[in-house]
């Protein structure tokens, strides 16, 4: 009985995960298309990594054409901005890689973009 049980509870957890992915995805695609609309890139996360009084390292995730693009970077102070990373995925990748990181970055992605959606369709009304 036990067994059974822990199946469900895993059977409903995938379930959960492929519900925010879909919904997800489909705030990626209003996200693209106004991108494309306006001709330029949207910001879905920015988060701090590492930060002293001298520089700040920071990843920031931003939607353009018809990719995602997340890039880890270095500015401040006397230092050039400098790329440590970079990583571009499909509307179809980023959703699987964001909810394997952290299922709160997933959220606040959601959120930012929820956010960004409804300002700029007020602006258009």
């Amino acid at each position: 009985m036990g067994r059974r049980r822990k199946r469900n509870l895993h059977s409903s957890q995938i379930t959960l995960d492929e519900f925010y992915i879909k919904k997800f995805r489909e705030k990626i695609q209003k996200m693209l298309l106004l991108s494309n609309k306006n001709n330029h890139p949207l910001v879905l996360y920015r988060r701090t990594i590492e930060e002293n009084e001298i520089c700040i390292e920071e990843e920031i995730a931003t939607v353009s054409e018809k990719y995602i693009v997340v890039q880890i970077f270095t500015h401040g102070g006397y230092l050039p901005v400098l790329f440590r990373e970079q990583h571009v995925f499909t509307e179809e990748e980023f959703p699987y890689w964001i909810i394997k990181r952290s299922k709160s970055m997933l959220l606040q992605c959601m959120e930012n973009m929820d956010d960004f959606i409804n300002t700029y369709s007020n602006q258009s009304n």
